[in-house]
């Protein structure tokens, strides 16, 4: 009897792995064909944990001039900001944006509280603010952020996971 990569061909045999819930056969390189190799992956965590520092620095940011700088490095250009409360399209939405959640919240800054998960070009975190008596209401949240081509953020979905009754 043939083994099933020679029988049904190697691209073949990818699809029944897939289709069994397999482990997709590796090439004589050790890289499983359409899988990110460990060097990617590396590349891609390094990218989306500095993504993640500029994300929360912009935020954090009061200094207007620092901010923008931050908005631009961070997001790309019709990069995108969505939550249930604000949302805010391109670098001068999403400053104005992270402006007014500020003044709404003065002395509030976002500290990571998960790790980074990433892969392909997604990302998700989770944050927390306050719970201080500099900002006593404790908030909390986790996003959901694409990269684009450009290497900077094409979007953020931001969901809020505590935050006070209204």
């Amino acid at each position: 009897m043939r083994s099933t990569t020679t029988a049904v061909g190697s691209r073949g045999a990818l699809v029944l792995c897939l289709l069994l819930g397999a482990a997709a056969p590796s090439r004589a390189d050790g890289v499983t064909p359409g899988k990110p190799d460990h060097n990617q992956r590396s590349m891609q965590m390094s990218k989306a944990n500095e993504l993640v520092v500029s994300y929360l620095a912009a935020w954090n940011e009061r200094n207007a001039k620092h901010r923008r700088e931050l908005v631009m490095k961070t997001w790309s250009n019709g990069g995108s900001y969505t939550d249930a409360h604000r949302s805010g399209v391109g670098h001068d939405a999403i400053d104005a944006m992270i402006k007014v959640a500020q003044d709404a919240f003065p002395g509030y800054q976002l500290h990571l509280v998960s790790g980074i998960e990433a892969h392909n070009s997604f990302i998700r975190f989770s944050w927390a603010a306050g719970g201080s008596a500099d900002a006593p209401l404790y908030l909390a949240g986790t996003d959901f952020a694409v990269i684009g081509d450009d290497g900077r953020l094409k979007s953020v979905t931001g969901f809020v996971d505590a935050a006070p009754a209204h």
